[in-house]
């Protein structure tokens, strides 16, 4: 037993010998590091902050668009911040003006936390489609960088910061549809050549983009190449990927142009071997292989060796690895001052502030969940139109009558519908509809007047608020509310002229609709005379982080609301907001 235990305190002293020598040695790592901490924190603190931002990006993953390339971007921007920080390990950090480095940095990361606190509830529905909090992202990480390294290394790694941007979808989705149209077109016409002069048993259509492959054995098979496998994909895959090498070598501008654009004529060219590889096994007797798991693979293959051949032509285009960056005698005598080194008090006042960052843009961020629900990723709406199926359980939403008038305001493709929602009896007619507007009359039911357009800016002009004051309605109040799922609704409560005058309640709200196939807007505004029930509609004021945004953008906005309003004005208000919140809600959940 003795000399058992005599073992194990040998074996003891030696493991607390052997950790003190590697707490020592991370120690002294950690001290000759120090200045890596705060680009750990920096990228802790974004990554765990938009947590969503960057998960949505993964959903691109699953989608035949050039966006599938997104998720690729901040891999790229922090490989290239590496990269920049090993070429200047040598040099120092340099006499920096703290005074600068502030008002640059902080006015940068206020700005990140209104685009994803009061901008999504300016914006409502239409927040995700342009997705501002992709740049919030990039100016939140350029602000921390520029706030604990200075501007002159916020300069240095500006590379990094532009793929950060570049991950933005509202860069491709605003331009891709004419560009992706003229690629496919290039795609079928450069095919369309290449199947005319090999004998692959395949022949062109009087359609664009239409083949008809003769099989060794079997029927004819038709093949389109749309938009989705034209291998448009690649071709911005290979520019971003490009770029990215790009900013990694040296060798003048001209030749990385060249370099860029032969890569690009390269990818183009693979693409359409890639299809009429395709197309040849098919015509070979092997549709079922050709169409599936060769389609599903061969691009990504051929997209790699492109990628390789092209690092492999580097030199022959006079690039080469760019060198590091030297201290030169001059940027000796302008860091010949050591910065001061932190206090302890300070350190912990930093790693409070961080983390208090962290749970506030991580709680913005995850605040904006609701918005995602009415973009399917490619900018498409996923919310089907207002219509007499959009009743949830305890509502009827029953047809009225159409407006064709109003394609004079809204556009040749516009519609204007009534619709009443109800469980109660037949409803009184309304008075006709004149030519620039529809008077209501007082009924025991709620109206759902629903504009759909496809041009966005006449909902904008032709807005509810100036429509009523343009006929002399007098409005006593209006402000925004949050009727739950992401969507600011605008509460307008007015009185029309007349005698005795009709006062009336309305919440309308506007989202992208999936119509036909295309994107359309609504704007669904529903009415409520002051005679309508609603008393006993349950309906709490806006809470939490989405309600105190809303209260401050009506504080900026001028909104107001007339304290002196009588019961039936709040019991109307009441029951628009249950009734909207409700429409919101089961739209959402059966969204397409």
């Amino acid at each position: 037993m003795s000399a058992a235990s005599s073992l194990l305190a040998r074996l003891l002293a030696r493991a607390r010998d052997v950790g003190g020598r590697q707490a020592d040695a991370f120690l002294t790592w950690a001290r000759q590091h120090r200045a890596l901490w705060p680009a750990a924190a920096i990228v802790l603190v974004t990554v765990v902050g938009y947590s969503l931002t960057l998960g949505s990006m993964f959903d691109y993953l699953r989608l035949e668009t050039p966006l599938a390339y997104l998720p690729l971007l901040p891999f790229f921007a922090l490989g290239i911040a590496l990269f920049t920080a090993h070429r200047y390990r040598n040099v120092s950090a340099g006499i920096r003006d703290r005074q600068i480095d502030f008002l640059i940095g902080i006015p940068m990361i206020v700005f990140a936390l209104l685009l994803i606190t009061i901008v999504p509830a300016l914006a409502s529905t239409y927040y995700w489609s342009n997705r501002p909090d992709v740049l919030s992202m990039a100016l939140f990480a350029g602000g921390l960088i520029t706030i604990f390294y200075g501007i002159n290394w916020f300069w240095r790694l500006k590379s990094a910061l532009v793929f950060l941007v570049l991950m933005w979808p509202a860069l491709y989705l605003n331009i891709m549809p004419g560009l992706m149209q003229s690629f496919t077109d290039a795609t079928n016409s450069a095919l369309g050549k290449v199947v005319h002069l090999l004998p692959l048993g395949v022949s062109l259509t009087g359609s664009p983009g239409i083949l008809s492959v003769h099989q060794a054995s079997g029927a004819p098979l038709t093949v389109s190449v749309g938009t989705a496998c034209s291998g448009a994909d690649s071709v911005l895959g290979f520019l971003l990927i490009g770029a990215a090498i790009l900013t990694a070598v040296g060798g003048g501008g001209i030749r990385k142009f060249l370099w860029m654009v032969f890569g690009l004529a390269l990818t183009f060219a693979v693409n359409v071997f890639r299809l009429t590889s395709i197309l040849a096994l098919a015509s070979a007797g092997h549709p079922d292989l050709a169409l599936g798991g060769y389609h599903a693979v061969i691009g990504l293959i051929l997209f790699t060796l492109v990628i390789a051949a092209m690092m492999r032509l580097l030199p022959i285009f006079g690039l080469h690895p760019r060198p590091d960056v030297v201290q030169t005698g001059r940027s000796r005598q302008l860091t010949a001052i050591a910065p001061r080194r932190p206090t302890l008090r300070r350190r912990r006042a930093t790693i409070g502030i961080m983390a208090a960052l962290a749970v506030l843009v991580g709680l913005a961020n995850q605040g904006l969940a609701p918005y995602a629900a009415f973009q399917d990723g490619t900018g498409s709406p996923s919310v089907v139109p207002f219509s007499i199926g959009s009743a949830p359980g305890g509502m009827q939403v029953s047809f009225y009558q159409e407006y064709p008038w109003a394609k004079q305001y809204f556009g040749a493709n516009s519609t204007f519908t009534r619709y009443y929602l109800s469980g109660i009896p037949t409803p009184p007619k309304p008075a006709t509809a004149t030519a620039k507007t529809t008077s209501l009359v007082q009924s025991n039911l709620v109206y759902a007047d629903v504009v759909r357009t496809d041009d966005k800016g006449s909902l904008d002009a032709y807005n509810l608020q100036n429509c009523f004051l343009f006929h002399n309605y007098s409005i006593s109040t209006s402000q925004r509310i949050d009727i739950g799922s992401g969507v600011t609704a605008l509460l307008l409560n007015y009185q029309a002229p007349g005698n005795p005058p009709q006062r009336w309640a309305s919440v309308s709200w506007a989202w992208p609709v999936d119509y036909k196939g295309q994107t359309y807007y609504e704007r669904v505004t529903l009415t409520s005379s002051l005679t309508t029930g609603g008393a006993d509609a349950d309906v709490s004021p806006s809470g939490g982080f989405q309600g105190m945004l809303v209260s401050f953008l009506n504080l900026l906005n001028g909104s107001h609301d007339d304290p002196k309003l009588d019961a039936k004005y709040k019991s109307a208000d009441a029951l628009l907001r249950a009734d909207a919140a409700a429409l919101v809600s089961h739209a959402v959940k059966h969204r397409v």
